[in-house]
C-alpha cells in the first residue's frame, strides 16, 4: 500500500504526505489539517474516505430543522480530498519541483511560422 497513489482506501498510516486537504465544490468550504492532529484525534487506521465522510456529515452549510434534525436535500455535500491521485505533495514549494522538460526543440517551427528563407548566393563575380 506505500507504494500506491493516495485514495479513498489510504489509512492515515500510510498517507504520504503531511497536509490533509478537504474542500467542497457547491460551497467554500475547505480545510488544512495536518496528518498528526488527524491521527490522534481519529487513530492512525482511519482511511481518508472515513475522514471525507465526516466532513461531509460536519458540513456546516446544510439545513436543519426546528428539531435539530437535519434535511436531506437532492444537493449532497460536494466535498472531496484535492490531493487523492496527485503525484506531488500540496505543501511542496515551488522552486522544489524542477525544471519540466518540454518536448520538441529549436528545430521544431509551430504551423503559423513561416520557413526560414535560403540565403541567395552571388554567382560570378570573384573567382
Amino acid at each position: 500500500m506505500p507504494d500506491d497513489l493516495p485514495g479513498p482506501h489510504t489509512s492515515l498510516h500510510y498517507y504520504p504526505w503531511i497536509v490533509v486537504r478537504f474542500a467542497c465544490t457547491n460551497c467554500r468550504t475547505y480545510s488544512n489539517v495536518r496528518l498528526a492532529l488527524l491521527a490522534e484525534r481519529f487513530g492512525a487506521t482511519t482511511t481518508i474516505g472515513e475522514l471525507l465522510a465526516e466532513f461531509h456529515h460536519n458540513c456546516p452549510h446544510r439545513p436543519r430543522k426546528r428539531n435539530g434534525r437535519i434535511m436531506h436535500r437532492d444537493i449532497p455535500c460536494g466535498g472531496y480530498c484535492p490531493d487523492l491521485g496527485a503525484t506531488l505533495p500540496p505543501d511542496l514549494p515551488p522552486s522544489l519541483t524542477g525544471l519540466t522538460l518540454i518536448k520538441g526543440g529549436k528545430d521544431d517551427l509551430l504551423p503559423g511560422w513561416e520557413a526560414p528563407a535560403e540565403r541567395r548566393r552571388r554567382v560570378g563575380g570573384e573567382e
